[in-house]
């Protein structure tokens, strides 16, 4: 009897301990096709810059300015905006989630560069925690996909602060890695920024109205190619 007591605490252990990997379904509130308010986060901030390499600018500045453009956008589609920050200063993660937390009928989209060691690395990922959130990161995956010159380095689940604990569907954007050359001499470019606003705005306005409904006011014709360098670092809003 003491053996069977004994494995039968040995598997519920296990059973708790694999049911805390994962956001619980009934925990995150599905408006991922009812959602009215967008959440949109500039990674870093202030004190925080975030990844800065030579190659490319400071993350909390070209982070910031693609989010106020994604921001313009979604006003436009007629979506209201929440900013956890529009300028350059410091926002804590708890603060972040406060901030998403707080609004009803809401996702939240957070937006990041990113980085790594081996400067031959490049491309976009997409990050989400719960389940409910995973259609909406894909559906952005695939609208990044259409841009020049891309690479997909996919669609992941993490366990980030901002998702973790987010009440509504939530995503994080890696918008291509500054310590990559190419990439990071494009994200000085308000254009390459303008293009990255664009596709994340157009991919979210789809998951809520669907296919065909998305209006840019002034989509890019112009194929993008390989930036050159150009000043330190961006002005955000600036255009």
């Amino acid at each position: 009897m003491p053996r069977l007591i004994s494995r039968a605490l040995a598997i519920g252990f296990l059973v708790s301990l694999g049911a805390c990997t994962t956001v619980p379904t009934g925990a995150v509130q599905n408006t991922s096709k009812t959602f009215t308010t967008v959440v949109v986060d500039a990674g870093h901030g202030g004190k925080d810059s975030g990844t800065y390499r030579r190659s490319g600018p400071p993350e909390k500045m070209v982070a910031l300015d693609v989010a106020q453009r994604l921001a313009g956008k979604l006003r436009e589609s007629q979506l209201k905006t929440v900013m956890t920050r529009s300028s350059d200063v410091f926002i804590p993660l708890d603060e972040r989630v406060r901030i998403e937390n707080s609004q009803k009928k809401a996702i939240f989209v957070s937006i990041h560069f990113n980085d790594s060691r081996k400067r031959g690395i490049h491309g976009y990922e997409t990050y989400y925690h719960s389940s409910i959130s995973s259609e909406l990161a894909n559906r952005i995956q695939t609208k990044l996909m259409t841009i020049p010159h891309s690479a997909n380095r996919g669609v992941r689940t993490a366990n980030f602060r901002v998702l973790r604990l987010a009440s509504y569907p939530a995503v994080l954007v890696e918008c291509g890695f500054l310590s990559n050359r190419s990439e990071g001499n494009q994200a000085r470019d308000w254009e390459y920024r303008e293009l990255l606003a664009d596709r994340i705005a157009e991919a979210i306005v789809e998951q809520r109205y669907g296919s065909g409904v998305y209006r840019p006011s002034g989509r890019l014709a112009l194929e993008l190619q390989p930036a050159s360098a150009g000043p330190a670092a961006p002005t955000p809003g600036t255009r």
